[in-house]
């Protein structure tokens, strides 16, 4: 049954006010979506497969776990998806990153697949997807149809902005997947933006328009 997983830490809701602030700059918007990663890193983490090793402390044997091998794979949909996986990425030393090139036509809001990189073993991996924003679900179906069309059988999810209509989308559609978000917002509105939303995360996080 799909869990979704919505963080209440004040340090995130913190976050999530000053990327919603039109004032907030490039550079401050990239900086703010790494930390709100980092934040939810514990969660979005917490189902990795782990494996028992002895240890030697400078006191004596024991035993600890660490994550099993291969390490998991952090799947960027791109572009917007990118900071937030090269920000996990450097808290899971054993990670690696795949991409998924999707993108939205403004008008029909359908989905241009244009580029897929991912790891030859993949399959044997625990995916992490990461998507700043999940609006209408049409990207995000697409990623996770293309992962587990490779075989990939253990999703979790990773927003930092998400609506009920792509979370009733992505629920109903992939029932196993693990959805964390930072904050739920109210709906959509007719362009297929979340309201109140932040805007475009890609734009904001690039520079690449005044939204």
């Amino acid at each position: 049954m799909a869990t979704v997983s919505e963080s209440h830490n004040p340090l995130v809701l913190d976050r999530i006010t000053r990327l919603r602030d039109k004032a907030t700059s490039s550079r401050e918007f990239r900086q703010f979506v790494k930390e709100i990663t980092i934040l939810l890193a514990a969660d979005a983490t917490n189902e990795l497969p782990m494996v028992d090793i002895d240890v030697e402390t400078p006191l004596q044997v024991t035993t600890g776990q660490l994550v099993s091998q291969p390490g998991p794979c952090i799947v960027s949909i791109m572009r917007a998806g990118n900071v937030m996986a090269e920000t996990l990425r450097d808290l899971i030393s054993d990670a690696s990153i795949g991409f998924i090139g999707l993108a939205r036509q403004p008008v029909t809001l359908e989905i241009d697949d244009y580029y897929t990189n991912l790891p030859s073993d993949i399959q044997d991996r625990y995916c992490i997807v990461v998507d700043p924003m999940l609006a209408t679900g049409n990207s995000l179906s697409v990623a996770i149809k293309k992962l587990i069309d490779t075989g990939v059988s253990q999703i979790t999810v990773v927003n930092i902005l998400a609506c009920p209509e792509g979370i009733q989308r992505i629920t109903s559609e992939y029932p196993d997947v693990r959805i964390v978000v930072a904050k739920v917002d109210d709906k959509l509105n007719e362009k297929g933006y979340i309201l109140p939303g932040l805007g475009d995360a890609g734009d904001r996080i690039y520079g690449t328009d005044d939204h």
